[in-house]
């Protein structure tokens, strides 16, 4: 249970929904509505469950590939964001209140966990999450199973508020307005993808 509540905090306050899995989330929760949104933010916490798991393991082998190769997953990752985000500015007009069918809430979900797990950052950050929260050498396999689910549980609670509150105003969206979004939303998920691929190549 200790391990479950540290890893809720570590959720809780590294998993702040931001980037563009972020505009992603809240762009499809108005778009799809809250089954959209949830996937998308599930697909990212579904990737920092595979990260957490990772980094609580000591998985040697995959932490060692994933961090040398970090360079060209992230700068693959840079490419993906650009792409969704010009295909979001490509879309002129949406009905804001359509409910996504199945096929597009697994397509979302699974945009969003390839987008996530292609920052192998994020290790690290799970690293100094659990040099902040004083976790030292983990002993048992429950002790790092309970981590790793409260670290996805804390991240999907950040999820469930975000969409908890586009719900409230998705009403009073209209056309116009989701038309504004394509070019807000598509030029900062645009900006993020341009600044990973920056960084890697600087």
């Amino acid at each position: 249970m200790e391990y479950l509540l540290k890893g809720i905090c570590i959720g809780l306050v590294f998993g702040v929904p931001v980037g563009a899995i972020g505009a992603l989330t809240i762009r499809r929760t108005i778009t799809h509505g809250t089954f959209a949104g949830l996937a998308s933010g599930i697909g990212c916490s579904t990737a920092d469950l595979l990260y957490a798991f990772i980094s609580a393991f000591g998985l040697t082998l995959c932490l060692d590939f994933m961090l040398k190769y970090q360079s060209i997953i992230s700068l693959v990752g840079g490419g993906m964001i650009i792409i969704m985000g010009v295909s979001i500015l490509l879309k002129k007009q949406e009905v804001v209140k359509e409910t996504a069918k199945t096929s597009q809430i697994i397509s979302f979900f699974a945009s969003s966990f390839v987008i996530a797990i292609t920052n192998p950052t994020t290790i690290i950050t799970f690293i100094l999450a659990f040099s902040i929260f004083n976790i030292g050498c983990i002993t048992s396999t429950v002790q790092c199973l309970g981590l790793c689910l409260g670290i996805f549980l804390g991240t999907c609670i950040w999820w469930g508020l975000i969409v908890a509150m586009i719900r409230l105003f998705r009403k009073r969206i209209t056309g116009k307005v989701v038309v504004r979004l394509n070019y807000i939303l598509g030029s900062i998920i645009i900006m993020l993808g341009a600044g990973v691929a920056i960084r890697v190549l600087l």
